[in-house]
């Protein structure tokens, strides 16, 4: 029989994006850890005392944008996504104000980053939040990292929202640009402010390049 491997992938910045390191695995490793996985939840749900449900129905009633106090950027799409653009850039060994951008986002937000591998490959890597900062702190811990909104388009139904939001970035604030790209933000609105559910990225290519078109539909 013939053993196909499948790939993984772990994460890295270079020439103004991030790139997704691709790692062949033994799929039956994998087939046996989520095997354990599944299991294990099983086993979880058959032995959930009534306190533990009744604490997720508590939770339900919690406010989707978490219980922290709201930051006056949460007060519109717009300004939201304009303040993540802020706490991201910085110069190398700058301070961010990552709890401003926990602020920003919802409890569980998931954050994706992709990249364009080769033979038309587009590879992604979800991660939570506090992964997506851990991996910021190292990326950019001796390098500057300034991402600025070019336009963006906002697309909103009743107490949800899709941001549109076209990027570039830059090693220093006026330093040549290393690369563009749309950001696309899932936003939501718990009935007193409006925070990040998820977002993902992709960085412009020849094949697909940010237009004047484009340009033309967003708004600042």
């Amino acid at each position: 029989m013939t053993m196909t491997l499948v790939s993984r992938f772990s994460l890295r910045y270079e020439s103004g994006k991030f790139c997704l390191n691709e790692h062949k695995v033994n799929p039956m490793k994998l087939v046996k850890i989520h095997a354990g996985a599944m299991l294990a939840s099983l086993l979880l749900l058959t032995v959930l005392p009534a306190s533990s449900r009744a604490g997720e129905a508590a939770r339900a009633e919690q406010p989707a944008c978490g219980t922290q106090r709201a930051d006056p950027a949460a007060a519109n799409p717009g300004s939201l996504v304009r303040a993540l653009y802020e706490i991201v850039s910085g110069p190398a060994d700058s301070a961010h104000d990552w709890a401003r951008l926990e602020r920003l986002h919802a409890p569980g937000a998931l954050i994706t980053p992709t990249q364009h591998g080769s033979a038309m490959v587009f590879a992604a890597a979800p991660q939570a939040l506090t992964e997506f900062i851990e991996l910021n702190k190292r990326l950019f811990a001796h390098r500057g990292f300034y991402e600025r909104e070019m336009f963006q388009r906002v697309q909103r139904f009743g107490h949800i929202a899709h941001v549109w939001s076209a990027y570039e970035t830059r090693e220093h604030p006026d330093g040549p640009v290393q690369g563009r790209g749309i950001n696309s933000f899932q936003l939501l609105n718990d009935g007193k402010r409006w925070c990040v559910l998820s977002a993902t990225w992709d960085s412009e290519t020849p094949d697909h390049p940010i237009t004047k078109g484009d340009a033309a539909k967003g708004f600042k």
